[in-house]
């Protein structure tokens, strides 16, 4: 009998593969070299278009086995309602040992294993409770990650401590090492920290499958999404019509590469970390230059301040921030959340509204800054009841620099079984987990629409069943 398999699904959002095609054949990736040549490569199609085309929306399906007609998850934050179980529920109930590290808007709660939710979780608990302390920091830096003081001496302190008894490394040490003594001679290379937390996650990760010896994890970092978003243009600037600003940090050039460079690392440390273990690399979507879009974000700079000026009692509301310029906002008394959104929307910037307001229950609303593009910031922000202003960068401040990425429905799948072969056809994302459970030996449940890739005829094999790559995958 074949032993019980063992998976690492690294979901690396939003990777592209034509950049790491391009990586590759330069010979900057080699860790992504060795994967795709243990591996069987399939490009994955997410089946939407914009506006519904975000990884809040298409991780669930990754999870869940679900489209978006089917799961409903909307918004970076709702996963917590989706009700069918998804992968590594179903494992944990079928008795496999399971650790779940930052998967985007998840409702996973009890598992046989561990659980670590996305930076944005509604929720935000860590189970078991002793990784809650590491989870609360872990995601207010990464929600604050465009402030200039994202991480504090005090919470870097407590990192280090957290990490010291949780799996930190002498590599991973040297790295925030270098980082910080990099920053005090050039500011600009704050960005950087993004990928330096990626290993920061990836001991405690390393820690928790140990500890809690399980069978199927996964490990999700959003970092080179972030940079692809960012600095597309500074890295290619003749695909754009708007030039690079020449206040953009010279080391925006490389930025992206970076990424890529840092997660090959990352590849490279679980292929020594689970030699035994089928790797997967799943990125969900990919993301295409955007050439013509001036887009950008802003945040409030201080919320006291903007609920001052928008009349909102400080002590009514508490401000849960999620990604790019939304936040939720959550209050005590349904009362309090009607006087707010009235108060916001009489927020002007020159002749449109300031403030993006969407009702999400009695008592909680998701906001942002409605000014999305350079063209149209106005110099003041206007309270129309009564025609008292602020300045705009008073109020807000630009998250990063103009956009640059934008989402590709397109994604790479690539089922470290020890083959290799590259299946030419697209697979739909709902494909995924079936593909996992049917490696396990799980049956899928009924909401599951998608297939086992496992199970179905090759487009580039000789015309076998692909029953071998589940042998390969279970030892």
């Amino acid at each position: 009998m074949n032993p019980a398999p063992k998976m690492i699904v690294l979901e690396f959002n939003e990777l592209c593969s034509d950049l790491i095609g391009e990586f590759m054949d330069r010979g900057q990736l080699p860790n992504f070299r060795r994967l795709h040549s243990r591996s069987t490569v399939f490009t994955t199609e997410a089946g939407e278009v914009p506006p519904n085309l975000q990884p809040w929306i298409q991780w669930p399906s990754v999870h869940s086995g679900m489209t978006f007609a089917e799961h409903g998850v909307v918004n970076l934050g709702e996963g917590t309602e989706l009700r069918e179980k998804c992968v590594a529920e179903v494992l944990s109930d079928a008795g496999v040992p399971v650790g779940v590290f930052g998967s985007m808007n998840m409702n996973y709660r009890s598992l046989n294993g561990y659980f670590l939710p996305d930076p944005w979780h509604k929720e935000g608990k860590a189970r078991p409770e002793r990784l809650q302390p590491y989870f609360r920091v872990v995601a207010r830096q990464v929600q604050e990650s465009s402030r200039e003081d994202a991480f504090g001496r005090a919470e870097m302190a407590g990192l280090a401590w957290f990490l010291l008894r949780n799996g930190l490394t002498l590599g991973t040490a040297s790295d925030i090492a270098r980082q910080l003594l990099r920053e005090r001679l050039d500011d600009g290379l704050k960005w950087r920290r993004a990928s330096v937390l990626d290993h920061l996650q990836y001991d405690v990760f390393r820690r928790m499958n140990a500890r809690y010896r399980v069978r199927f994890a996964t490990f999700f970092s959003n970092s080179t999404a972030h940079y692809q978003h960012y600095y597309w243009r500074n890295m290619r600037p003749e695909l754009f019509t708007t030039p690079v600003s020449p206040d953009d940090h010279v080391s925006w050039r490389e930025a992206i590469l970076f990424g890529y460079r840092s997660m090959d690392r990352l590849i490279g440390r679980a292929l020594v970390d689970y030699p035994d273990s089928v790797i997967v690399l799943c990125t969900a979507l990919s993301q295409s230059p955007w050439a013509e879009t001036t887009k950008c974000t802003f945040r409030p700079r201080d919320f006291a301040a903007l609920f001052d000026f928008a009349g909102i009692p400080g002590d009514s509301v508490q401000v849960k921030p999620i990604m790019a310029e939304e936040f939720y906002l959550e209050f005590r008394e349904p009362g309090a959340r009607e006087h707010a959104e009235k108060a916001l929307q009489d927020l002007a910037a020159g002749e449109r509204r300031l403030m993006s307001v969407k009702r999400e229950s009695d008592t909680s609303l998701l906001c942002g800054c409605a000014v999305k593009d350079l063209r149209f910031v106005t110099p003041q922000v206007t309270r129309q009841r009564d025609g008292a202003q602020r300045a705009f960068t008073d109020l807000f401040y630009m998250i990063h620099t103009m956009r640059s990425g934008y989402h590709n429905p397109r994604g790479s799948f690539w089922f470290g079984n020890g083959q290799h072969k590259v299946v030419a056809e697209p697979i739909p994302i709902t494909d995924i987990a079936p593909t996992v459970l049917d490696c396990f030996g799980v049956a899928k449940p009924a909401h599951m629409r998608g297939h086992s890739v496992l199970r179905s005829p090759s487009p580039t094999s000789t015309g076998r069943e692909s029953s071998p790559i589940r042998a390969a995958a279970r030892g």
